[in-house]
């Protein structure tokens, strides 16, 4: 996390959660999310991992998100994925 603002960390549990909700809702919704922003940036781990090499991704304008999918807890995606990548290895 970016130490740029006075803001404290995120719980990482109650940003899982709020994650899972908003896909959840989003994909019941069936209908894209628009944003707009004006100089924002974000960074993004390019894997998992607490010492992940990040991406940053910025943003100034606006943005549409469409998710295509079915509901399931964002754990299981996790798992998936961790599982995938140790299988390579």
């Amino acid at each position: 996390m970016s130490h740029s603002t006075d803001l404290p960390d995120p719980d990482p549990e109650q940003l899982r959660l709020a994650i899972e909700r908003l896909l959840d809702e989003t994909v019941d919704r069936n209908e894209p999310l628009h944003l707009s922003a004006d100089e924002l940036s974000v960074s993004i781990p390019m894997q998992f991992g607490s010492d992940a090499p990040q991406a940053t991704w910025r943003f100034d304008g606006d943005v549409t998100v469409s998710v295509d999918g079915v509901r399931g807890p964002l754990r299981e995606w996790v798992d998936l994925v961790d599982s995938r990548s140790t299988d390579t290895k």
